[in-house]
């Protein structure tokens, strides 16, 4: 469509995650406007996780859609990089076990970018503030015969659309019922959990875990850890935008919820110290300099996260309806590319939009080729577990 016709269209994003807005952001780079939906009361109503990994398609995915000062600022706020990834044991030894694939740095024009969640969602938000309506949680969609679709929320408002997007993260009800998206639970879990760059900790921590990424392989599970470390002195960069935040370890096990003595109806449930105990007990023989990151661990970053992924899928009926990101592609984090994902929908959706003659086109030409290289992401964060883990379905 041209440009000018898409600027009378209302497009309605359900959801003002990473994925949504950048979606919102790649649409007000071309001149034009939708309007986001969150359920949440405010951006930072609950946690949002610590470091992503963005690679090489998602950074240009990200380029792509973000105005040039907010794709400067994305980059001055990433932390430290560093080539390459170390693979240790639990005495700290090197190791030669095989990484997942698609974590390695490879030959490219910069090596993966590690961004604070927050911070980076932040950023996205820049500029898009008057167009997000918060406390608005989707019950109801309809179509009608002219390709409207009228949207209905908890609080009983409504809005009508010439196209929804859902971007609302791994219980997208549109995903499940309008995109025909199946899920599965692993099996698996994932701990998360941040220790600060304390001068105790940097004296406690093994110096080898102070730069760049490790990875430690267990007894049926692997612990990820990051040090994300962040150039403040950047007078350039507009922190003042931004919440404060310093450096720290971002670390997170990957693996089998019984090699923690947990069962599935703890994983919501376990206090902050249940989850530092838990860890303590499978770490136990581990050497000091590893232990340390969880002796001096931010208590209150722990949190339990069942591992869901989406099955291959097949293309349905499109219409004046779809979704990107978790909503219809969860992938498991043991392949680094869930949020890569979710950027390179919003922009392929967007050139879609731009360059065909119809939104119903437009959305069918990306869902063709969303569902091509989603089910190749799928697959390999799958296959990722099983380096990492190994899968134990349900």
């Amino acid at each position: 469509m041209m440009i000018q016709q898409l600027k009378s269209k209302r497009i309605a994003v359900i959801g003002a995650g990473l994925g949504g807005l950048c979606l919102a952001q790649r649409l007000q780079k071309n001149g034009i406007s939708c309007t986001v939906f969150e359920k949440d009361a405010a951006i930072n109503t609950r946690s949002q996780g610590y470091r992503i990994r963005v690679n090489e398609p998602g950074r240009k995915a990200l380029q792509e859609c973000l105005p040039e000062n907010l794709y400067s600022l994305f980059l001055n706020t990433c932390a430290a990089s560093y080539s390459g990834m170390k693979v240790l044991t639990t005495t700290l030894e090197s190791s030669r076990n095989t990484l997942v694939e698609s974590w390695s740095d490879g030959v490219k024009e910069m090596p993966d970018l590690k961004p604070n969640r927050l911070t980076l969602r932040e950023i996205l938000l820049q500029g898009l503030q008057a167009h997000i309506c918060f406390g608005k949680e989707l019950t109801d969609w309809k179509e009608s015969e002219s390709g409207e679709v009228e949207l209905t929320f908890a609080d009983g408002s409504t809005y009508t659309a010439d196209l929804v997007v859902a971007a609302d993260g791994v219980h997208s009800r549109i995903g499940k019922e309008y995109c025909k998206d199946k899920k599965i639970n692993t099996g698996n879990i994932t701990i998360y959990g941040r220790t600060f760059y304390s001068p105790e900790a940097q004296k406690a921590i093994a110096r080898e875990l102070q730069e760049g990424t490790s990875v430690i392989i267990g007894d049926r599970f692997s612990l990820i850890t990051d040090f994300m470390t962040f150039d403040f002195s950047r007078k350039e960069t507009s922190w003042d935008l931004l919440s404060p935040f310093s450096d720290y370890f971002y670390w997170a096990f990957i693996g089998n919820p019984q090699a923690f003595g947990m069962v599935k109806s703890d994983f919501y449930s376990l206090s902050a110290e249940e989850i530092l105990n838990a860890i303590n007990k499978v770490t136990c023989l581990w050497h000091p300099q590893l232990k340390a990151l969880f002796h001096y661990a931010d208590l209150s970053s722990l949190s339990v996260t069942p591992i869901r992924s989406s099955l291959p899928k097949e293309q349905w009926k499109s219409g004046n309806i779809t979704a990107l990101g978790d909503a219809v592609h969860t992938m498991s984090p043991a392949g680094g590319v869930g949020a890569n994902t979710a950027f390179a929908d919003a922009a392929l959706l967007t050139n879609y939009l731009i360059s065909r003659n119809s939104i119903q086109t437009a959305v069918t030409d990306y869902e063709k080729q969303m569902i091509i290289y989603s089910n190749q992401a799928i697959e390999m964060s799958l296959e990722g577990g099983e380096i990492l883990h190994g899968i134990n379905e349900d």
